[in-house]
């Protein structure tokens, strides 16, 4: 009976032995912040705004990147709440070349003498398209590209320079969307996967520059993102686009079902610790060994990245379990019946 029990006795040992020696070794920070600056694109609401508001906290200099005017005086006004803080917002569309340029030039003239750039946050994203493929579009795939990956591209190869001076970082957000293929939300799953291998090259390349770059890899957060209302009025805007063929394909059941199952789910598995998030960019930023990979949310840690070490089959059966709606097709239903 002893004989059997040693093994997993060992096994919990080496496990906490492991944890507790990661933890140490994390421990240390970086020293200087208030001579270190940092950008960070979407800051007009979020994980963006509060990460902006905590690094001022610890008094870096940030750059907070916002798309709109109306978000660039919300963090500026949060941000000049922190006394001797330092702040500047600035207006960036990453989704346009020039303005990822300009937003680069005027963040590297403001640098002043004894101040660097020390990182860059690729937080921007974006999430507009619920549904199977069938009902989406060439163009909602170029959108979610355009955003959650060509944007971080064109954000990190317009700052990089500046970073291989300071032998800085990239902190880049993906999700458990680039780890795990998330049915219906094929836009959004693909482009992550795209940005995972993006980080995952430059990683290695800028290594040799001393520049280090990490991933942020959140699970599912009460956020905008699953809003009940926003998602049914995404949901039904997708639908209201479909041909009357594509309609009568899926049918309203199906529709109406997936519209309440799928966000009845995501808010189930929601966690509504945020800080979690921005604690691990603010890791990433300020660790002397950050790690490579950030996972948030514990269905991110106990659940989505697990289930990658199984079988094809497994995860997809799992996933269907979780998240397929309980409605099929009205034509597979059709057909079944026939």
């Amino acid at each position: 009976m002893v004989c059997c029990f040693l093994p997993i006795t060992l096994t919990i040992i080496c496990i906490c032995v492991y944890y507790i020696l990661r933890f140490l070794y994390e421990l240390p920070t970086i020293d200087g912040l208030s001579a270190r600056a940092v950008f960070i694109t979407g800051c007009d609401s979020g994980f963006g705004r509060m990460l902006a508001v905590k690094c001022v906290v610890h008094r870096m200099h940030v750059f907070a990147g916002c798309l709109t005017e109306k978000g660039m005086k919300l963090v500026e006004a949060e941000g000049s709440m922190v006394k001797g803080g330092s702040l500047c917002a600035v207006l960036i569309d990453i989704t346009k070349d020039d303005s990822v340029k300009q937003a680069a030039e005027f963040v590297k003239q403001q640098m002043k003498p004894g101040i660097k750039l020390w990182a860059i946050v690729n937080n921007a994203g974006v999430f507009t398209t619920y549904g199977p493929d069938d009902w989406c579009c060439v163009q909602d795939y170029k959108f979610s590209f355009d955003v959650n990956t060509l944007g971080h591209i064109r954000v990190s190869q317009a700052f990089k320079p500046l970073l291989k001076q300071s032998k800085g970082r990239i902190v880049t957000v993906t999700s458990i969307a680039g780890r795990v293929a998330i049915p219906y939300a094929g836009p959004y799953s693909a482009a992550k996967f795209a940005t995972e291998a993006y980080m995952d090259c430059i990683r290695q390349e800028l290594k040799p520059f001393g520049v280090t770059c990490c991933i942020v890899e959140p699970g599912v957060f009460k956020t905008t993102i699953v809003d009940r209302m926003v998602m049914k009025q995404r949901i039904e805007g997708l639908w209201e686009k479909l041909t009357d063929e594509q309609k009568n394909e899926y049918g309203e059941d199906f529709k109406n079902f997936f519209a309440v199952h799928w966000s009845e789910t995501f808010n189930n598995l929601a966690s509504t610790r945020t800080s979690c998030v921005v604690d691990s960019y603010y890791h990433a930023l300020t660790a002397r060994f950050p790690r490579y990979r950030y996972r948030c949310g514990w269905d991110a840690i106990l659940l989505y990245i697990p289930i990658t070490y199984l079988s094809t089959a497994a995860v997809d059966f799992i996933l269907r379990f979780l998240l397929g709606p309980k409605v099929r097709p009205a034509a597979t239903e059709k057909a079944k019946s026939e």
